[in-house]
């Protein structure tokens, strides 16, 4: 009696854990498939010479790849964080753009969006 019970014991224990390496197997392979399509996005924003599109997709990323290994974020408002620090990324891009251009006053618009966006990062921060 003890033994069938030491056999029924083993067999769930065994059940759970097939289970939870399925689920887990699930999870990377999704994840897998998102940082792929993105990684994809990114070849193709490289390709057009989309600058500030390219350095939105790499910071959304690096954003899953955390996710996907669970990485926890310690901040309640890491999501905003987040959103501030894209946003700021993009707008050091079309900075630099606008320098290529040469044009003084898309200099001076994307100047003051970039101080825009790291006083909005600044304020998300605290």
């Amino acid at each position: 009696m003890a033994g069938r019970r030491n056999i029924l014991v083993l067999l769930l224990f065994s059940l759970c854990s097939a289970q939870s390496t399925l689920a887990a197997t699930e999870a990377e392979s999704a994840c897998r498939e998102a940082r792929d399509s993105v990684s994809q996005q990114i070849k193709a924003a490289r390709l057009k010479g989309d600058i500030s599109q390219r350095a939105a997709l790499e910071t959304r990323l690096q954003s899953l790849t955390e996710r996907c290994r669970g990485v926890v974020p310690l901040q309640p408002n890491h999501d905003e964080i987040e959103r501030a620090s894209r946003l700021a990324t993009e707008r050091e891009a079309q900075l630099r753009e606008a320098i290529g251009t040469g044009d003084p006053q898309a200099i001076e618009v994307s100047k003051r969006r970039l101080d825009q966006a790291r006083k909005q990062l600044k304020a998300a921060k605290r």
